[in-house]
């Protein structure tokens, strides 16, 4: 454990520097979960600091794979010193989707979501033979079965899970792990939710590619059915009464209607069941909610 208590503002003038900026640079603290976000006059700047470097560095490399029509801002540097690991996008307008969604018209939400299934697509569709895979990360989800499998494990234990219902959940996840074919696979977003989508009004951007690699494209609508069922989960705390209020009901059928083909899959329920499972069993901790959510699932 370190001796003083970590200090952000420090740590992204480090940033900085490595980067071969201004230390002095004036920045503007913005929200992220895994990382410090910042933003500069025309970039913005996120700090891994947890010690798990390579994260960001996976997000360029994904990054340098991808068409303009995914709507990713663009990497201009990136680096670790060893103690802290850095990225710079360009900086771009728009606001948070999650946090913008309340504020808007039924048509302006429709708009929004095309064009985010307009950008996955494209994400999708990009030839990433080098890029990682399933078993290079580990959250949101953790694929494939024999990870599952431990993970259920880890968590049984953990939690504790009653045995018999840590049984039923293996049994459910063995039983539908052959919906898993070939099909249906790209390069995922990973942790599509709106606080990662910029909106304003006519434009979108793509952010945070940390979590993106090779695998089956319900990873990333696993993500987004879920922020409609729980919105409140997926915003930050000063909105999640706002999040709770928004009307998300029609997002699924505008997902379909602009992107069928990731609707098209002949098990995709059983496809979904088993991610929405993989992702719970990653954040249980003494919340109901989570194991209520599994138990749904199984139903």
């Amino acid at each position: 454990m370190p001796d003083h208590p970590r200090d952000p503002v420090a740590q992204a003038k480090q940033a900085l520097v490595g980067a071969g900026l201004d230390p002095h640079t004036p920045l503007e603290r913005a929200a992220s979960h895994a990382n410090d976000a910042w933003l500069g006059p025309d970039f913005a700047l996120r700090v891994n600091w947890r010690g798990d470097l390579g994260r960001l560095a996976r997000e360029a490399l994904v990054a340098e794979a991808l068409a303009p029509e995914a709507r990713y801002p663009g990497v201009s540097g990136h680096g670790n010193d060893g103690q802290i690991e850095w990225i710079l996008t360009r900086r771009v307008g728009g606001a948070q989707l999650g946090r913008a969604w309340c504020g808007l018209k039924s048509d302006e939400r429709e708009r929004a979501i095309h064009a985010l299934a307009k950008a996955l697509r494209a994400l999708h569709s990009t030839d990433a033979p080098n890029l990682p895979v399933d078993r290079d990360l580990a959250p949101p989800h953790v694929l494939p079965l024999d990870r599952l499998l431990g993970l259920l494990h880890r968590a049984a234990q953990a939690t504790p899970l009653d045995p018999g219902f840590a049984g039923e959940i293996e049994a459910f996840l063995v039983d539908r792990w052959p919906a898993f074919d070939d099909r249906g696979t790209g390069l995922v977003h990973g942790d599509p939710h709106l606080e990662n989508v910029l909106w304003d009004g006519d434009t979108l951007w793509l952010l945070d590619l940390e979590w993106s690699r090779r695998s089956w494209l319900e990873v990333d609508l696993e993500i987004l059915l879920s922020v409609c069922d729980h919105p409140e989960l997926f915003v930050s705390e000063d909105y999640e009464h706002l999040a709770r209020g928004g009307d998300y009901r029609k997002v699924p059928g505008w997902l379909r209607d602009a992107y069928p083909e990731l609707f098209a899959h002949p098990r995709l329920n059983d496809r979904l069941a088993v991610l929405h499972i993989a992702r719970t069993l990653t954040l249980l901790g003494p919340d109901p909610l989570r194991l209520q959510h599994i138990r749904r699932a199984l139903a």
